[in-house]
């Protein structure tokens, strides 16, 4: 919670890009341990259309600026293999597809004209690869088991960063698929099992660092805290209730 206080004064908006955080780690749910690999493919559909200053909801322009945001709508598709290698090891693999219409208004003081700038792509985005190593393994006397680990990788400057409208307008930074840099990412999970009871839950953190910078522009840092609880229905269905900041 401290951390949290500490980073939210520091938060700005801009246009650009969403995604959602939900956690589909099968082997941090306590789902699977099973060296081997599986596939895991993801729709997202996310609408930014409601302006914010702090808790306040604004009208469009309200905050003078050279340009009023209006409207941006993310449908993403995230595509990944992960691959258990034993139980101390593994790798994930992620590459998301983002299709995204953004809209705002360019604002000419100048020239007292108000004009609405709009872009529509879909392009591959930034590739993530994400190892995992397990740290420990606890089990008490009710044969509650326990796994502590680590999670460290990079997001790769694969997806586009120029992309342009119809009339040659170059989109900002934030709203690209790709952002043009290297990002470290770290973190940690915890995770325990509950056999007698066919639960299990997890917590987990990984923060998003960028290494450098691209054409003049370079990232904020990122930090994922991730908490679920999975109910385990039959041996092939789950109920999984996870919380995301």
């Amino acid at each position: 919670l401290s951390l949290v206080m500490g980073i939210a004064p520091h938060a700005v908006a801009s246009c650009g890009s969403a995604f959602c955080l939900v956690n589909t780690s099968w082997d941090t749910h306590g789902a699977w341990s099973q060296s081997g690999l599986r596939l895991d493919l993801r729709y997202e559909t996310i609408n930014q259309n409601r302006l914010q200053e702090g808790r306040r909801r604004i009208a469009i322009g309200e905050i003078p600026r050279d340009h009023d945001e209006v409207e941006t709508a993310n449908r993403n598709w995230l595509a990944s293999m992960d691959y258990t290698f034993n139980p101390d090891w593994g790798i994930n693999v992620s590459l998301p597809l983002v299709k995204r219409t953004h809209l705002h208004i360019e604002n000419d003081e100048a020239a007292a004209t108000q004009t609405p700038e709009s872009w529509k792509f879909s392009k591959l985005g930034d590739v993530r690869v994400l190892a995992r190593y397990r740290l420990a393994s606890f089990e008490s006397a009710d044969h509650k088991l326990g796994t502590v680990g680590l999670n460290f990788g990079l997001k790769l400057a694969t997806g586009r960063f120029d992309m342009r409208n119809a009339d040659g307008e170059r989109a900002e930074r934030p709203l690209q698929p790709g952002s043009g840099t290297t990002d470290a990412l770290l973190g940690a999970y915890y995770a325990q099992v509950l056999p007698l009871q066919d639960l299990s839950w997890f917590a987990q953190g990984v923060g998003d660092l960028p290494v450098d910078s691209r054409d003049g522009f370079k990232p904020g840092k990122r930090f994922a805290a991730d908490a679920g609880l999975r109910y385990d229905l039959t041996g092939q269905l789950g109920l999984l209730l996870q919380a995301n900041l």
